[in-house]
């Protein structure tokens, strides 16, 4: 309880140091795909943040397409998954703690740890966004000694 506690005051501490470069964010569509998801890069640095948000229905569908069994966790909406690219290496980043905490329309805040998807090169986990409106997603990841943090904002219309 007390590293939650930890983690969640380390994560809103951080966001409010964040520098302009690292609130910058891109959104890419996915024509080659019929999957809804939206995809949002953030570079932190020297690391790649890739932010990609899906709702659980679509998540089912792109498992079911990849031949991939998880079980989405009851009371949730949506999958987010993280992947973290070494800028120069343009490498994966698989050894990484990665906690996100996500904060609603109305201020309420959801933190978990994210779990390594080893196919994927990933981290993802499952949140819920029950309504419209802008949401902040940050993450705080650890590689090694070091500890950055990226964030994007992503609006429910």
């Amino acid at each position: 309880m007390k590293k939650m506690i930890l983690i969640f005051g380390v994560l809103t501490l951080s966001f409010f140091n964040f520098t302009a470069p690292s609130l910058a964010q891109h959104t890419h569509g996915h024509g080659a795909t019929s999957m809804k998801m939206d995809t949002r890069e953030v570079i932190v640095e020297g690391v790649k943040v890739i932010f990609q948000i899906m709702n659980n229905e679509e998540h089912q569908k792109m498992l079911k397409d990849m031949k991939m069994k998880e079980d989405i966790e009851p009371g949730t909406t949506h999958n987010i998954t993280v992947t973290l690219k070494d800028e120069k290496a343009q490498k994966e980043i698989t050894n990484a703690q990665v906690n996100m905490k996500l904060v609603d329309p109305k201020g309420k805040d959801q933190v978990k740890a994210l779990k390594y998807e080893g196919e994927m090169k990933s981290y993802d986990g499952y949140f819920n966004l029950p309504d419209k409106g802008k949401y902040q997603v940050m993450i705080l990841f650890k590689v090694g000694e070091q500890k950055k943090t990226a964030g994007i904002y992503y609006e429910i219309r």
